[in-house]
C-alpha cells in the first residue's frame, strides 16, 4: 500500500468524485431515455436535451479521469490497470464515445431524412454502453480477476443484443403504425 492509500483525505476525495460521477450519469441517463422515447415518437423531442446530455458526457469524462487517478494513487499504476473490470469499463467508454459520434454524424442526418433505422441501431449500442457502464461501476466485488476481461465483454455483447432486439422490435411497431396511418 502506498502512503496515498492510507490518507483519509484521499478516501473523502474518492467519495466526492464518485458522487460527481453518479450525478453526471443520472442526468445523462434521464435525458438519453427521453431522447430514445422521442425517437419512437412516444414524446416530442426537445433540443435542450442535447445540451444536458453533452454536459453529462463532459462530467462523466472528467470525473472518470479523476476516479482513475485516485485509483492509481490508492494502489499502484500497474496493479490498478491490471484490473479486467477497469479495462472492460475503458473498452465500453470507447465504444460509447464512438457510438455517440456516429449518432451525430450518421444518425441525426438520417433521422432528418425520416430514416430512423441508423439512429435506432446506434442508440441501442449507446444505451447498452450506458447500462453496462453503470453495471461495471457498481460491480466492485468483481474486480481484480474474479471475472475475466473476455467474460465482462461477453456480458456486454449479450446485453447489447438484447437491447438491439428490443429497440428493433419497438421501431418495427412504430414503423407499422406509421404505414397504417
Amino acid at each position: 500500500m502506498t502512503i496515498w492509500a492510507e490518507n483519509n483525505l484521499l478516501g473523502l476525495l474518492l467519495a466526492i468524485v464518485t458522487l460527481w460521477h453518479i450525478v453526471g450519469f443520472g442526468f445523462g441517463l434521464v435525458y438519453v431515455t427521453l431522447s430514445v422515447k422521442s425517437l419512437f415518437k412516444i414524446i416530442p423531442y426537445d433540443r435542450k436535451w442535447s445540451r444536458v446530455i453533452r454536459s453529462s458526457d463532459i462530467h462523466l469524462w472528467l470525473s472518470g479521469i479523476f476516479l482513475i487517478a485516485i485509483g492509481i494513487m490508492q494502489k499502484s499504476l500497474w496493479e490498478y490497470i491490471s484490473n479486467p473490470k477497469l479495462m472492460s469499463k475503458v473498452t465500453i467508454v470507447i465504444i460509447w464515445m464512438i457510438s455517440t459520434q456516429m449518432m451525430r454524424w450518421i444518425g441525426v442526418p438520417e433521422l432528418k431524412k425520416d430514416n430512423p433505422r441508423p439512429m435506432v441501431y446506434l442508440s441501442a449500442i449507446n444505451l447498452s454502453c450506458w447500462i453496462y457502464g453503470a453495471f461495471l461501476g457498481c460491480a466492485k466485488n468483481l474486480s481484480y480477476g474474479l471475472v475475466s476481461y473476455s467474460e465482462f465483454i461477453l456480458g456486454f455483447l449479450i446485453l447489447s443484443l438484447i437491447i438491439f432486439f428490443i429497440m428493433k422490435y419497438i421501431n418495427n411497431i412504430v414503423m407499422e403504425k406509421k404505414r397504417t396511418k
